[in-house]
């Protein structure tokens, strides 16, 4: 039997690699950015070249190869990197390193390729759902377009509320899947609009009581919308709840407080912000510092206070990312 002190994960096309390292009896996860699995005289680009494992089971003598820092710093005596192949098409490597140098026999490494085998299939399966998903979302982003082509008003408004909920939710720590909520969530918060009538968006006078009751419709339209889409399922309560009120006089469920979804709390600020700041058929846009005096008068009333005081102190990121997306869009419309 091997001990495993450690074990790589790296994929073609991908500048990330995921590194467990033992520490005691338990495994220590990393992520190493700008890693990249094609390096001239590195061990990995060998291992794919020859398409079979290659056995390093001494690293400090090793000469024709070089390593990744992390070796070094963890100790690492010995490895075996397998590449992952589905098919004829080669995806990535695993590496497994141990502290200890020893021979490692023909059997083990027959059951280290059988494994590579295995986790090949399950990578390239999981490329596939995102690839999916990312199809499938992409089609769902041309919907949220078409609301901005029914309300030209709008154009750009989905783009930078994703933004700017995105800067702001990393000031909380917000990443990983619920990072992607998010994304997800603050890209389609109006995707509703498509099942409201184009001259009650576009009017240029106050809404009247019953139009502004169609209005509040567009969240549980929206909700509707996605409700059958398996990984949009996370994203259906900020779609229904951004236009929630912290003091819970808001729409549609008159939620208050906590009862509102965290990320909804974060697309509610961001998104009153930049509808402020825009222009509309029947105002002209509210200046930056205009914008921000109505958030920090509706703390406590509109907005949850912890999300709505970091807003107001990320100002000067929110102004820069501003003009960086109306550039964009600029750019793309000429």
């Amino acid at each position: 039997m091997i001990q495993i002190d450690g074990l790589s994960l790296k994929l073609v096309g991908v500048t990330e690699e995921l590194l467990l390292v033992r520490r005691g009896d338990e495994f220590r996860r990393e992520i190493i950015y700008g890693s990249r699995i094609m390096t001239p005289s590195g061990f990995a680009q060998a291992a794919l070249m020859q398409g079979s494992p290659l056995l390093i089971d001494d690293i400090g003598g090793e000469s024709r190869f070089s390593f990744p820092t992390y070796v070094k710093r963890e100790g690492f005596k010995a490895l075996v990197a397998v590449p992952l192949v589905s098919g004829t098409r080669q995806i990535g490597l695993v590496t497994i390193y141990m502290r200890q140098s020893k021979q490692i026999s023909g059997n083990i490494l027959a059951i280290i390729s059988i494994v590579a085998s295995v986790t090949a299939a399950a990578v390239e399966n999981s490329q596939l759902v995102r690839q999916i998903e990312k199809n499938y979302f992409s089609t769902v982003e041309a919907l949220a377009a078409a609301i901005e082509v029914k309300d030209p008003y709008t154009r750009g408004h989905s783009k930078r509320v994703t933004q700017f909920a995105i800067a702001l939710a990393e000031r909380f720590g917000v990443s990983g899947s619920e990072m992607r909520t998010l994304q997800y969530g603050a890209t389609l918060h109006d995707i509703g609009k498509i099942g409201i009538s184009g001259k009650i968006l576009n009017k240029p006078g106050k809404l009247s009581e019953k139009e502004f009751e169609v209005i509040k419709e567009h969240p549980i339209i929206g909700e509707r919308i996605i409700a059958h889409v398996d990984f949009l399922q996370s994203a259906r309560s900020i779609v229904r709840s951004h236009h929630e009120r912290f003091d819970g006089t808001g729409y549609p469920d008159g939620l208050r407080d906590e009862e509102i979804p965290f990320l909804a709390r974060i697309v509610s600020v961001v998104d009153f912000f930049d509808a402020l700041t825009s222009d509309r058929p029947y105002r002209k846009a509210y200046s930056f510092e205009q914008a921000m005096l109505l958030i920090r008068e509706g703390i406590g009333r509109e907005f949850d206070p912890m999300i709505a005081k970091e807003f107001l102190a990320m100002s000067s990121v929110i102004g820069k990312q501003r003009e960086m997306v109306d550039s964009s869009l600029t750019v793309f419309s000429s």
